[in-house]
């Protein structure tokens, strides 16, 4: 009896060994993309209003973030005399070398510095108002001009027609057939000086060249933070295609140099990450073909090799898990966090 119970037994044992060989884990598994390129910010600056966000998906060079500039304005009404800066010049060698960015010569360079010492005996001859017209002659050439200030005795008239030199002592009147006895005094013909236009920071952009006639409040420069390098653009652009999964600048902010933006995910490296046991774990090795399904396409069948097996596992319900990653197919659209099941064979 005792030998016909150890037979049945030793069938028994027999049977559940050949059963285990035949049985196989299964993981659950999702697509990753290893390979994310943080976008930080070249330089110190504001970001211009922008609408990216997570999910959205990039092209490479597309531009993501534009950088704010400070604009450099003419004060002066005249033509651009000299242009000493180019785009990623540092500002201040420029100006310590020239003295400014550019410079530009007054549109009616010349005035007058009059006296009413040779006013005709006449009060009212003596009293100048700023804004007024007067009409100007010297020798046989004849002119206008407008007072521009007044200052006791003094005052400056900017000459607006006529033909006159430096250093030409011009009369005043204030009757265009110029009676003397509405002159209101003379003077000696100057030159404004040249205005320098200086600024703060790197060139980004030059929008004047010599010869170029410009008004009050015409946009001569654009300037960036001094720090950033001299080929810095203000626009930062993607540099490969892929999928936006973070964003970490708010439109309109003010930002620090090496500051993250935002990150993007190659998605032309996606991979498995697989979440094995640690009873499965040793039949799992570098080198091994794993089949899976993908949720996405139903049934089908697709392999791939075991590339990497992460050493550190991550503890839940008392069990620990690792990370195995898997390649994925390439001949079918994927996208990060679609769901697999990877089979194990034990």
């Amino acid at each position: 009896m005792k030998t016909k119970c150890f037979a049945l037994l030793s069938c028994v044992l027999l049977l559940a060994c050949a059963c285990t060989g035949a049985l196989a884990a299964t993981a659950n598994a999702a697509l990753v993309a290893p390979d994310t390129v943080k976008i930080t910010a070249p330089f110190s600056g504001t970001l211009l209003p922008f609408d990216l966000t997570a999910g959205d998906e990039v092209a490479a060079g597309q531009t993501l973030f534009s950088f704010d500039t400070v604009p450099v304005y003419a004060a002066q009404r005249g033509t651009v005399a000299a242009v000493f800066a180019q785009a990623g010049d540092d500002a201040s060698g420029v100006q310590a070398r020239y003295g400014a960015l550019t410079v530009i010569e007054p549109q009616g360079a010349l005035y007058i510095d009059a006296n009413t010492d040779q006013a005709h005996d006449d009060d009212d001859n003596r009293y100048l108002h700023a804004g007024e017209t007067l009409y100007l002659k010297c020798g046989s050439e004849k002119g206008t001009g407008v007072v521009t200030s007044v200052s006791g005795k003094t005052y400056v008239v900017e000459i607006l027609t006529g033909h006159f030199d430096v250093d030409d002592t011009v009369r005043c009147f204030r009757e265009s057939a110029m009676p003397s006895d509405s002159e209101t005094g003379r003077g000696k013909v100057k030159r404004y000086a040249d205005v320098s236009v200086q600024a703060e920071g790197r060139v980004a952009r030059v929008h004047v060249q010599p010869g170029d006639a410009v008004e009050v409040g015409d946009l001569l420069f654009e300037m960036i933070d001094a720090q950033s390098a001299k080929d810095a653009s203000i626009t930062i652009g993607a540099p490969l295609a892929g999928a936006v999964s973070a964003v970490h600048a708010v439109s309109g902010a003010q930002v620090y140099r090496g500051q993250l933006l935002c990150e993007i995910i190659d998605l032309t490296t996606l991979e498995l990450s697989a979440e094995v046991d640690e009873l499965d774990i040793d039949a799992v090795h570098v080198g091994d073909v794993l089949s899976y399904t993908l949720d996405a396409y139903g049934e089908q069948v697709f392999t791939g090799t075991v590339t990497a097996i992460r050493p550190i596992g991550e503890a839940r319900q008392n069990a620990t898990y690792f990370d195995v990653r898997i390649t994925a197919p390439q001949d079918v659209t994927l996208l990060p966090g679609m769901n697999a099941t990877v089979t194990i064979e034990k």
